[in-house]
């Protein structure tokens, strides 16, 4: 069983958007462009992060898979139901970009 221990931190240039990555990486090594777009990073929480976890806007196996071969996961802002179409596109082309 995957066991992460795992910093939540809040970005303030977008409310409900937020980056986790693993408590002994922290944020210092998060790519410059993604810095610029999340602005100030405020720690909201710590957690032990499983594959089992129940997260309230993410699924644990995808937050931990895109930390271990990223180094971090960004969650992004909740969004209305006739929406979430276009936000997932839009959530796949921004990883895409930050993976490069």
């Amino acid at each position: 069983m995957k066991k992460i221990i795992c910093e939540v931190y809040r970005c303030s240039k977008k409310e409900g958007m937020y980056i986790y990555v693993a408590k002994e990486q922290g944020v210092d090594p998060l790519p410059d462009g993604l810095k610029l777009r999340t602005g100030k990073l405020e720690l909201a929480m710590m957690l032990v992060l499983t594959e089992e976890k129940k997260l309230a806007r993410a699924n644990a196996v995808e937050v931990i898979s895109a930390i271990e071969s990223q180094g971090f996961y960004l969650q992004m802002p909740p969004v209305l139901a006739a929406e979430a179409q276009t936000q997932h596109r839009a959530i796949t082309e921004a990883n895409n970009f930050l993976e490069k």
